[in-house]
C-alpha cells in the first residue's frame, strides 16, 4: 500500500510541474483537451519504468537498468522531440507505451519464471 502511495504521489506532482515544462514536446497543439491528452502521455511513458522498478520483485536489478536504458531512450526521442502533426504525434506516443509495455511485460514474465525455478548447484 505504501508503494501505491508513493506511486500516486510522484505521478500527481508530476502532472502538476510536467504540464508547462513538457508543452515544448507538443507546442503547436492548440487544442487544450489533446494538449492535456498528450502531457498524461508523455508522463506516462517517461514514468513508466520508475513506477515499474518500484514494483519490481526480481533480483535481476542491472537487467532492469539495462530495459530503462534500452527502451527508453527512443521513448524519450518521441516524447521530447517537437513533431507538428499532432495525430502521428499521438500514434507514436501509442507505439511508445506499446514497446514500453512489451519489454516490461517480456522481462517481468522470465523474471518470475527464474524465481520459480528451483535453484540448481
Amino acid at each position: 500500500m505504501r508503494r501505491a502511495a508513493v506511486v500516486l504521489a510522484v505521478l500527481v506532482a508530476g502532472l502538476w510541474i510536467a504540464a508547462p515544462a513538457q508543452a515544448f514536446a507538443h507546442n503547436n497543439v492548440h487544442n487544450v483537451y489533446f494538449h492535456t491528452l498528450l502531457d498524461g502521455l508523455t508522463l506516462l511513458v517517461v514514468s513508466a519504468p520508475v513506477w515499474t522498478a518500484m514494483l519490481w520483485s526480481g533480483r535481476r536489478k542491472w537487467l532492469m537498468a539495462a530495459l530503462i536504458a534500452v527502451v527508453q531512450i527512443p521513448v524519450a526521442v518521441i516524447g521530447f522531440v517537437p513533431i507538428v502533426n499532432p495525430y502521428l504525434h499521438l500514434t507514436l506516443f501509442l507505439l511508445a507505451i506499446a514497446l514500453t509495455g512489451v519489454s516490461l511485460r517480456a522481462v517481468r514474465d522470465r523474471s518470475r519464471a527464474a524465481a520459480t525455478a528451483p535453484a540448481s548447484r
